[in-house]
């Protein structure tokens, strides 16, 4: 199959060929026999050019080298070289969740990619409001030019070197709206562009937050492990005790070190957990998931006491003051903007137009008459009202209209499921939260009721009024009730940071991100 070099050289070769045996002139068939030399030449290697383009592995040859990556490595890649331990950009020590919120929104790439789709928005606006300004064109031409000017008896021939330079101005003074929309259009766009951002920032703040619950909950976890692990240490310590005195048997020895192996299996999976919360928490702040982030503990940070406001007026305001949804709402006028602009189309366009130049030229009358050459340097200009109506198109300006009227619709039909979305939000993130704060409220209590109900357990097994099993299902029932209320705890955090996210007004947006204390008073760094 030829290729399309090959179809492009052939005709060529033959016109060249043609021109050089047959038109007359020494010095013509050199040049031409040249360039076909050359031509012939350089084929076989266009060939070869065109072939990569089709054959498949040929190609993935060649956007190999394109892309400066070898196709086929002879050998393998040397071992990346040995690097420092990752460190935070901030030194060392914890830091609290407001000093780690600010860092994430100017670390963040996510924020700065949003950023950045903003300040296109606003150039494209920008863009638009330049239509309301004049254009002025500068040109020139400069060259060799032959023309016959037709006289009564005779011809003017304008043959010889020929320039021309000027300045053109065209200024749309009517077009029926069509740049009034384009203007709203991305008026509205940038608009939807900076509430986008802001909705961004909104869900950053609320990743770190959720992060940093999620990371301070794995760490009283892991310290709630610990507590077992010493607990069922000091239970199996009893046990044994009593097996020297001859009050117990081998098997509840057994079964003693049995649960406290279970407990140091534990342990380790929190801390396991620990660390999928800590570079969970990095990658939020825009790092990489093996920095090592440390932060201050919440117990100093205050619970939220209520809800303050009703359901009802919550999801009135989630869908109202979203910033998501308000982008959605002027996405929606921007819809209708590119309707009107599709309608004017239909209308006509009045510009001003002016043109002012200067032009070389020179004629020869045809016969040649008295005057044998004339040169001559002529200034030009024209200024007035131009008009231009396209009255048939092909229904491609009817069809641009649909188009219009249905992106419009579907903007409404997003904004319709963004606002049943933000409301439904509202209502989950407010239950959630009142449950929360209830299974806190009993998640103390029952902390309290466990480790009583343990001591006494342990005070009667020593004593001989209670048997190891009893005493190993109280120290259960303690774990668990430890777990729970860290559990529960996080809870509450996350819906009250959820629930402030599910409004997504400024007032309530950053309503937990509170300072915390950087003292800790003898508590351990997390």
């Amino acid at each position: 199959m030829a290729s399309a070099r090959t179809l492009y050289w052939l005709p060529l070769a033959c016109s060249m060929w043609y021109i050089a045996i047959v038109k007359p002139g020494a010095w013509m068939r050199l040049v031409c026999r040249s360039v076909v030399l050359v031509a012939t030449l350089l084929a076989p290697v266009a060939c070869r050019q065109e072939q990569a383009l089709w054959d498949d592995q040929a190609f993935e040859k060649l956007a190999a080298v394109d892309a400066g990556v070898p196709f086929e490595t002879q050998e393998p890649p040397p071992p990346p070289p040995a690097t420092q331990p990752p460190t935070t950009p901030w030194g060392e020590g914890p830091r609290d969740m407001a000093f780690l919120i600010g860092f994430a929104l100017q670390n963040n790439p996510g924020t700065r990619a949003t950023w950045e789709r903003a300040k296109a928005t606003a150039a494209q606006w920008a863009m638009i409001e330049s239509l309301w300004w004049p254009r002025l064109n500068a040109f020139g031409f400069a060259g060799y030019v032959q023309e016959a000017l037709p006289q009564q008896n005779e011809r003017l021939l304008d043959r010889g070197p020929q320039g021309d330079l000027g300045l053109e101005l065209t200024w749309e003074l009517i077009d029926f709206g069509r740049r009034d929309a384009l203007t709203d259009e991305a008026r509205r766009a940038l608009t939807a562009s900076n509430l986008t951002y802001n909705r961004a920032l909104q869900t950053l703040v609320f990743e770190v937050q959720t992060a940093y619950f999620m990371l301070d909950s794995k760490l009283a976890l892991e310290e709630a492990a610990e507590q077992d692990v010493e607990t069922t240490r000091v239970q199996m310590e009893a046990v044994e005790e009593k097996l020297g005195l001859g009050l117990s048997i081998m098997p509840d020895v057994l079964v003693a070190r049995q649960r406290w192996e279970q407990s140091r299996f534990k342990l380790e999976q929190a801390r396991s957990e620990t660390f999928d919360a800590r570079g969970m928490l990095a990658r939020r702040l825009g790092l990489s998931a093996d920095v090592p982030v440390e932060i201050l503990p919440l117990r100093r940070m205050p619970l939220p006491d209520g809800l303050g406001d009703s359901v009802e007026r919550l999801m009135a305001v989630g869908g109202r003051d979203r910033p998501d949804l308000l982008a959605a709402g002027q996405r929606v006028r921007a819809a209708e903007a590119r309707i009107k602009k599709a309608e004017a189309d239909f209308l006509p366009i009045v510009s001003l137009y002016g043109n002012m130049a200067n032009k070389w030229f020179n004629y020869t009358p045809d016969p040649v008459d008295q005057v044998d050459r004339v040169d001559t340097t002529l200034p030009t200009y024209i200024v007035g009202l131009k008009g231009t109506w396209l009255l048939f198109d092909g229904f491609e300006r009817v069809n641009n209209v649909r188009k219009a009227r249905a992106e419009r619709n579907e903007a409404a039909a997003e904004l319709a499921r963004l606002r049943l979305e933000a409301l439904n939000d509202v209502w989950s993130a407010y239950f959630k939260q009142l449950a929360a704060q209830r299974q806190y409220a009993f998640g103390e209590s029952l902390v309290a009721a466990s480790q009583d109900s343990y001591d006494a357990m342990f005070e009667a097994y020593v004593t001989g009024l209670r048997t190891l099993p009893e005493l190993l299902q109280a120290e259960f029932d303690l774990a668990a009730a430890r777990a729970t209320l860290v559990r529960t705890r996080a809870d509450l955090l996350d819906s009250a940071a959820r629930l402030a996210y599910a409004v997504g007004s400024p007032d309530t947006a950053g309503r937990y991100a509170q300072r915390v204390d950087p003292r800790p008073d003898g508590e351990r760094a997390r």
